[in-house]
């Protein structure tokens, strides 16, 4: 398995190297007959004989790698500042043509699931865009496990092997598709190359701001963001070539002048010539054992069921010090909610009930969620600072979960060193996994809740220790 993944990435480089050479005399994928490769379809081999363009990808339809790098970048610019990314995430969604409905249009979501098509409602959107403002992330090794469960396995030649589809081998596909556009930035992409682009992209530069260690080259930092979670499960579960709907039912929302000329921008950065929803050569690897209904729909439940969930976490007090001093011990409570009502309305309407077979698409109520699993931790910046010392391991009735969390004792000091020069804080914030959030999916179902580093504590979550810094030989312990 290790030596197949280890000749896959070096096909990848050898791809970007081919690119990057073929670029001095043409565009990547020119020639006669269309490009060779992944074609639109999802079917490796010649992308057949539209000779129209010449093969030609540079029409102004394909996005370049540097295209695809700017819209994340944008999307954590944005995430960093504290905006709201729902403009961001919807240009996206609509440039590979998964629409976003209205969450009353019941006949618009039976259409596109007949269709075999993704979609995402209104509220999933904006669900996904507190989830950025939170950094609600799920981990790359559970959704590769979770598409196993349901049956996804690796298309030709990958199935040569043996072995199942993991997190691990999903990024190393995505890597080969990709590594190539970093090569030449600015050369079009493929066609079909830009969807896993922009995924990969995503995860790089979360982790460049994330930390100054160098990333993993496949997906950063393991995990996935909601638009990387929502593109995967759309362009894996979409069959290949399956036409987009028309927008008679899409969510139109007025928005100010700014947010509209931000999606515009997006969009026009995020441009491909693949026929379908959210098609891209990512399907070409994969088999998908469900009929394209069951398959749309694995893919709709998964992103509304899951950010559907709301996890928020307090801290009470928020600023300690290091003990003797006091308070020296927080309050950490936690509280797991589902936020829609498409178990009552939505569901019954679209699904013609409560669906629990292989798709996984039986909704919670709407309220507190009992019994599901907690792991407790905290972020880098207070994690030499203190640890938990009494955890609740699963929610109550009310959702909640309660944990404490105790700082470490210094010695004692004599009053000449605790003095506000020598007094330094520790910023950070509690985090939480919380598992068993999404049916039929056993091991896509984990959420991670932290604070982006680089804002230095926000919200709730937010906790501060205070400490002094004094060497064992400093004059103040003589005074």
């Amino acid at each position: 398995m290790d030596h197949l993944k280890s000749t896959l990435l070096g096909v990848g480089l050898s791809l970007g190297l081919v690119v990057a050479c073929a670029s001095d005399d043409e565009p990547a994928g020119g020639g006669s007959g269309g490009s060779s490769g992944w074609g639109s379809g999802g079917t490796f081999g010649s992308a057949g004989d539209d000779s129209g363009d010449n093969g030609d990808n540079v029409s102004g339809n394909v996005s370049t790698y540097a295209d695809v790098q700017s819209v994340a970048t944008m999307i954590y610019d944005a995430v960093e500042a504290g905006e709201d990314v729902t403009p961001h995430i919807e240009a996206v969604l609509e440039a590979f043509s998964v629409p976003v409905l209205a969450d009353d249009d019941f006949e618009g979501a039976k259409a596109q699931l007949e269709a075999g098509v993704p979609f995402v409602t209104a509220s999933a959107v904006t669900h996904m865009a507190e989830a950025y403002a939170r950094t609600v992330l799920t981990d790359v090794d559970g959704f590769g496990a979770g598409l196993a469960e349901q049956g996804v396995g690796l298309g030709y030649p990958y199935s040569l092997s043996g072995e199942a589809l993991d997190g691990d081998f999903l990024g190393t596909i995505l890597y080969s598709y990709t590594v190539s556009g970093e090569f030449e930035p600015t050369v079009p992409l493929e066609v079909g190359y830009v969807l896993p682009s922009l995924v990969r992209a995503l995860g790089q530069e979360r982790a460049k701001r994330a930390s100054d260690q160098v990333a993993d080259p496949m997906w950063g930092d393991g995990r996935l963001d909601p638009l990387q979670f929502t593109l995967l499960s759309a362009t894996i579960f979409a069959k290949p070539g399956a036409p987009p709907m028309g927008t008679r039912s899409l969510k139109i929302k007025v928005r100010n002048e700014a947010a509209d000329f931000l999606k515009g921008l997006i969009k026009d950065k995020i441009k491909d010539e693949v026929e379908g929803a959210a098609t891209s050569v990512v399907q070409g690897a994969l088999e998908v054992p469900l009929d394209k209904k069951d398959a749309a729909q694995v893919s709709v439940c998964g992103s509304l069921i899951l950010y559907g969930h709301k996890v928020t976490m307090t801290n009470t007090p928020n600023l300690l010090w290091h003990a003797p001093n006091a308070p020296n011990l927080t309050k950490v409570e936690l509280t797991l909610t589902f936020e829609d009502d498409y178990h009552d309305k939505w569901a019954p309407a679209v699904l013609g009930g409560l669906v629990s077979d292989l798709t996984g698409c039986t909704f919670p109520r709407k309220g507190p969620i009992e019994g599901k699993p907690v792991e407790w931790s905290v972020s880098s910046g207070i994690e030499d600072h203190g640890s938990y010392d009494l955890t609740a391991m699963t929610t109550d009735e009310d959702g909640k979960a309660i944990a404490s969390w105790r700082t470490v004792t210094d010695g004692e000091l004599p009053p000449a060193c605790m003095v506000f020069e020598k007094q330094r804080d520790a910023v950070g914030a509690t985090e939480a996994v919380v598992s068993g959030l999404l049916p039929g999916w056993s091991t896509v179902e984990t959420i991670v809740t932290f604070l982006n580093p680089n804002t230095g504590g926000q919200g709730d979550a937010a906790l501060t220790v205070l400490y002094y810094d004094v060497a064992y030989d400093d004059p103040c312990h003589n005074e």
